[in-house]
């Protein structure tokens, strides 16, 4: 074992590149269901990369594939969740085999102190029995390199980052409401300051006004720690306010891929823009329809491109072949055939 697997600090991390890179991931659930065999394709061929000191944003309706490509990547699977092809690179570890693949002692070094992970329905992962305090100590301790009274004063200047009081520490999850827990596993996905955060759904259970303090705070801990951060939300009004880039699943597959602003203004693909469209707009109380059809089953999805028995765009090539990913302009990728078509219409 290399140098850079036994502590995976050691590995140099070069100014430009990656954090992690992600190449041709297919990640299915393989089953058997009374005696024949399935497989779901809930992630099948994704690239993308996470670049250092951004929050790259992942969109897409229920059922695409969002929360099975960032357990994935962190690890974090169950069979009969299983990964068939494709590399997942971080520049904290060496090689490309994903943490899932990797020794369970070097996982552990890796996981809270490079890699976070605030996962779907976080409030509710707080153990109820525990207090606060307690599952800062499960979760860091070992990683901080600090006596108990340091390891104490550093919990008590990390909440107050997320605008906590130390009295939380000896509260227990029930007695805080939604947001107080929310703010609290944001701040143990970050005490250690990581390089690298996966947030999945974070603010969905949250009210409007809970949503915005907690996006900005949120914003700021990022910018101070220069943590690269996946940000996984459907919802697109989020990613306008937060996300650098963003990146957008349909049926398990990335279709685009540009900076924020550039998706909003310029969309390619005709899912990403009816996602655009579909968002409510100040002074337009025109009423918005909704996107005809159903997300295909991933157990059997249609050849071609994923989206074309729903898509107003689609030809005869779009049924049978598979649209390649391609480069538009600087730093925008879409999958689609018929993307000057998309452009040019209204």
């Amino acid at each position: 074992m290399s140098a850079a697997m036994r502590n995976p600090a050691a590995k140099p991390e070069t100014a430009d590149g990656p954090v992690v890179a992600v190449r041709d991931l297919r990640a299915w659930y393989r089953l058997r269901l009374f005696g024949v065999d399935r497989e779901v394709k809930a992630v099948d061929g994704i690239t993308f990369e996470v670049r250092k000191d951004e929050i790259y944003g992942l969109a897409g309706e229920s059922s695409s594939g969002k929360s099975t490509l960032v357990k994935t990547i962190a690890g974090a699977m169950r069979p009969p969740l299983e990964i068939v092809g494709g590399e997942i690179q971080f520049s904290f570890m060496d090689g490309t085999m994903g943490l899932n693949r990797a020794p369970a002692d070097l996982v552990e070094r890796v996981r809270w102190r490079h890699l976070s992970y605030v996962m779907q329905g976080s409030m509710s992962v707080l153990n109820p029995v525990r207090r606060i305090g307690t599952s800062f100590f499960d979760f860091a301790f070992r990683h901080m390199g600090l006596d108990k009274a340091g390891f104490e004063a550093a919990v008590v200047a990390h909440l107050a980052r997320v605008n906590l009081p130390a009295s939380v520490l000896k509260a227990y999850p029930h007695e805080l409401s939604g947001g107080m827990r929310q703010r609290v596993t944001i701040a143990l996905a970050t005490i250690c300051r990581p390089q690298f955060i996966i947030a999945d759904e974070p603010t969905t259970a949250l009210d409007v006004v809970v949503q915005k303090d907690v996006l900005a705070m949120f914003r700021s801990i990022q910018r101070e720690m220069a943590s690269s951060v996946l940000f996984v939300t459907h919802d697109m009004g989020v990613h306008a306010h937060l996300t650098d880039r963003l990146g957008i699943m349909y049926a398990g597959r990335l279709v685009e891929e540009a900076r924020t602003p550039d998706v909003f203004a310029r969309p390619r693909h005709p899912y990403t823009r009816h996602l655009i469209h579909s968002l409510p707009r100040i002074g337009d109380d025109r009423p918005r329809s909704g996107l005809e059809g159903t997300p295909p089953s991933l157990a059997n999805p249609p050849s071609g491109c994923r989206f074309h028995p729903r898509c107003a765009f689609a030809t005869e090539r779009c049924r049978v072949e598979v649209p390649p990913m391609e480069q538009v302009a600087p730093d925008h990728r879409v999958a689609c055939f018929e993307k000057d078509r998309v452009e040019a219409t209204p």
